[in-house]
């Protein structure tokens, strides 16, 4: 109950934000656990898919649906901060491989001028099979992107 009443506030603070431009994909990496390279696009300004491949002993596959709030974190003196709730299936290879849903929460800095993200997110991973329990997600990343130069 406490996840969906954060993402329907994060949803409706973001219903008026448009710092991010439509359209725009990016690549980079992300350290932690899973460590490894991160996409992501937006296809609207508050709303991003993004997926990963990641190596932390075992190959973990990721992909999320993100809703951005551009105007929930104080605005920085340069660059764009915006903040971000998501969620998607996780996939990790071990043995006997595991599939789980991802939830994610993180912040988002874009460089003052530069196609550059910074950002920072973890979240609970809960393993549905082939048996239940939970896992947690956390990295802090950059990506590069094209189409433009910031948010």
């Amino acid at each position: 109950m406490r996840l969906l009443a954060a993402f329907s506030a994060l949803a409706l603070s973001a219903a008026g934000a448009g710092a991010q431009e439509a359209g725009r994909a990016g690549a980079g990496v992300i350290v932690g656990d899973p460590t490894g390279v991160t996409l992501k696009v937006f296809p609207r300004s508050t709303l991003a898919v993004d997926a990963g491949i990641g190596f932390s002993g075992d190959a973990a596959f990721y992909a999320d649906a993100l809703w951005y709030a551009w105007d929930l974190l104080p605005k920085p003196g340069e660059g764009t901060l915006g903040a971000y709730l998501g969620a998607g299936p996780r996939i990790e290879t071990k043995r006997d491989a595991t599939f789980g849903i991802r939830a994610v929460g993180g912040v988002s800095y874009w460089l003052p001028r530069h196609p550059v993200e910074l950002f920072l997110e973890a979240g609970p991973v809960f393993v549905l099979a082939p048996d239940t329990g939970t896992d947690v997600d956390a990295g802090v990343g950059v990506r590069v992107y094209w189409g433009g130069s910031g948010p």
